[in-house]
């Protein structure tokens, strides 16, 4: 599947769904007033071309050797804002919060053992397991995370 960014290059399959995440950002930012200043773009973009969950001062040392201006708390506060938006998604590990630019349509995450690549998987099944927790436990669901893992198709 090829899909056209607003850039008019082409891109394949998950890379068209992220440039999709990336310009959803953009308006999703736009529509809270807040500024797409460089920073942020360039905070954007490197979330875009990782497949897998990022350290905030991950993203800071690669704003820094792009030679981009930034600090860290710059790039802290424009995680939690695309967080709050629904745009980026956040795992902990150990200590750390790691965080993810995610399609904000509801799914779940397949994430690969040996490389870290994260790949959105499609949830359909929601609202059945919903249903079944309400009747058979009188549970009332309010929200849930998923997350299966393995190893993807290149390190297999």
């Amino acid at each position: 599947m090829k899909a056209q960014t607003s850039a008019g290059r082409r891109v394949q399959g998950n890379d068209a769904r992220k440039r999709g995440n990336v310009d959803a950002a953009y308006r999703a930012l736009a529509g809270t007033n807040r500024r797409l200043t460089k920073q942020r773009r360039v905070i954007l973009a490197q979330l875009a071309r990782l497949k897998r969950y990022v350290t905030a001062q991950e993203l800071h040392s690669r704003m820094a050797r792009s030679r981009a201006p930034g600090g860290l708390a710059t790039v802290y506060r424009t995680l939690e804002a695309l967080r709050g938006l629904g745009m980026v998604t956040t795992s902990s590990h150990g200590d750390q919060t790691t965080y993810l630019l995610c399609d904000s349509a509801h799914h779940h995450h397949a994430v690969c053992i040996k490389c870290g690549r994260v790949d959105e998987v499609p949830c359909r099944s929601g609202s059945n397991l919903q249903r079944a927790l309400l009747r058979g436990l009188r549970f009332r669901l309010t929200q849930h995370e998923m997350k299966f893992l393995g190893v993807c198709a290149r390190c297999s």
